[in-house]
């Protein structure tokens, strides 16, 4: 058993084809074909299903123990280098999709600048695949907006964030200067679909109703259901980090939410004792600094936007 061969087994169990992973090892398919048959003979089991393109149940399990196999002899490699060495290749984050358009823009530019020796791979991702991608040793931070467990995962607090109204000129709650949680009507709310965790977190918000709407759509896409209530009407909710985006035109729909409000905590999830925590802990810090510097740029503008209005009436 040799390291190329654990590194050849995970590349074919993450790109679940002998041609991708050939092509990501820079083999040949036949040569990967057969080094992948080498390990099983040595071990005695058949690691991968070829039909199915995935690993085995046993394969599973050997990926996952090949994964920490392989982080430590990077250790050995960083402990040699010296406390840098971990901040030098492969660096793997999954983000939620109502964080990535708006953070990675500005996040990515900001890291890699800092970090020039890392090479950094950004997946989004829903929250259980990012949980999951933390625990198989796939990724190694994660950027989501639930507190989350699990077996050697730290959840660390970057930012707190509010969450808006997005509302139709036609709809009643246009009229309100803010708009309490209660008066929102679930039936009149377009929301994300199943399995985005700011989808549970409006539902919470959202006052149940007895009436049905004429048209369902749930999509996976907050500038999707903007354009739904700019074009078929209705509300939706947006996270701050989501205003930022927004033209000039489109913020007149906006609408804050009266007390008690609403809103959600972005955490940083890392694997603890992983040897790019530190690493981790450097992209959590970097979020949580962004955020608050994008946050008062965006005040900045909104009050020299309201200083230009008085100055007009």
């Amino acid at each position: 058993m040799t390291l190329d061969q654990l590194r050849y087994l995970v590349a074919l169990a993450e790109e679940g084809s002998f041609t991708k992973a050939a092509e990501r090892v820079y083999l040949t398919q036949p040569a990967l074909s057969i080094q992948i048959r080498r390990l099983e003979e040595e071990l005695g089991v058949r690691l991968f299903d070829r039909r199915e393109g995935k690993p085995t149940e046993a394969g599973r399990a050997v990926v996952a123990q090949a994964r920490r196999v392989l982080e430590e002899v990077e250790r050995l490699k960083a402990l040699a280098r010296g406390e840098e060495g971990c901040f030098q290749g492969p660096f793997r984050v999954g983000v939620i999709p109502t964080l990535a358009p708006y953070l990675l823009p500005h996040l990515l530019p900001r890291f890699t600048a800092r970090y020039p020796t890392l090479e950094v791979s950004v997946r989004e991702e829903l929250t259980p695949a990012i949980l999951e991608g933390l625990q198989e040793g796939r990724l190694d931070a994660g950027l989501v907006g639930t507190r989350e467990e699990g077996p050697g995962l730290k959840a660390l607090p970057l930012f707190e964030e509010a969450f808006w109204a997005y509302v139709s000129p036609h709809h009643p709650l246009y009229r309100r200067e803010a708009i309490h949680p209660l008066e929102v009507p679930l039936e009149d709310t377009w929301i994300l679909s199943e399995g985005h965790c700011f989808r549970e977190q409006v539902l919470a918000v959202c006052r149940p109703g007895l009436g049905k709407r004429q048209v369902e759509f749930q999509s996976g896409d907050l500038e999707t259901l903007i354009l739904l209530v700019e074009g078929v009407g209705g509300l939706t909710f947006l996270p701050e980090v989501a205003l930022w985006t927004l033209p000039e035109a489109k913020r007149a729909h906006l609408r804050p939410l009266a007390p008690p409000g609403a809103g959600r905590t972005v955490y940083l999830l890392l694997r603890e004792g992983s040897l790019k925590a530190p690493v981790a802990k450097a992209l959590g810090e970097e979020v949580g600094r962004l955020f608050q510097v994008l946050r008062k740029g965006a005040e900045s503008q909104a009050s020299v936007m309201m200083r230009a209005e008085v100055r007009h009436d």
